[in-house]
């Protein structure tokens, strides 16, 4: 049986960004260097992001080439539009992903969407969904059949079912919670609800991504 979204459950596990300063900080630094000027303030972000996260764990990603990378692409201007927009569509988001996927082109598929999901939730927490080999399989499994098919049109299809999954979630606990979750809220709900619900054989969907690569 699946762990129960109770809204007791909904606040102890949005408490939990309380205690993390790790992640406070990191949070911070993507918001005191949103452009890319400053090679060593982003290859920081990536550094930090690499420790935060246990699948990175004995990564050979190399936080400074990739920094290189991030300066010479157009990520600037990509996140201009979405910091000046007056209104953001869907399809705007997706694309913004995929084309920071396609700088991470050194890592293989999986691992470039994941670490783009998390590049841009760290700058955008209010925006973007953190996709991983823990929350994507969460997500799917708490949406149920709501989510669309991976084949569907999108720049990523599996990004962009990811994020249909986390809308249909936050949907379904509007009534539990009295609001609707952000993303950055989800995040925290849904590594909580995988880690009580892992105890419990064959619950979840076997996990959407690989660990990187040592």
């Amino acid at each position: 049986m699946q762990p129960e979204l109770t809204p007791e459950f909904v606040t102890d596990a949005l408490a939990e960004s309380i205690l993390d300063p790790r992640r406070r900080a990191l949070y911070d630094l993507c918001f005191q260097h949103r452009n890319h000027l400053d090679e060593t303030a982003t290859a920081e972000k990536l550094r930090r992001i690499v420790r935060l996260y246990a699948e990175y764990d004995g990564c050979s990603l190399s936080p400074e080439a990739e920094a290189r990378r991030l300066g010479r692409s157009g990520v600037d201007s990509w996140f201009g539009l979405l910091a000046s927009a007056e209104a953001l569509d869907a399809l705007q988001l997706l694309q913004t992903h995929r084309r920071l996927m396609a700088v991470f082109a050194d890592l293989d598929e999986a691992e470039a969407r994941s670490l783009a999901s998390k590049y841009l939730h760290f700058h955008f927490p209010e925006l973007f969904p953190v996709y991983d080999a823990v929350v994507a399989p969460a997500a799917a499994r708490l949406a149920g059949d709501e989510c669309p098919d991976e084949d569907a049109p999108a720049p990523d299809p599996a990004y962009a079912r990811h994020v249909t999954c986390c809308r249909r979630v936050t949907e379904q606990l509007r009534p539990e919670v009295g609001r609707r979750l952000g993303p950055r809220e989800l995040d925290l709900l849904l590594r909580a609800w995988s880690e009580r619900a892992a105890a419990a054989p064959g619950l979840l969907r076997p996990a959407a991504l690989p660990t990187l690569r040592v």
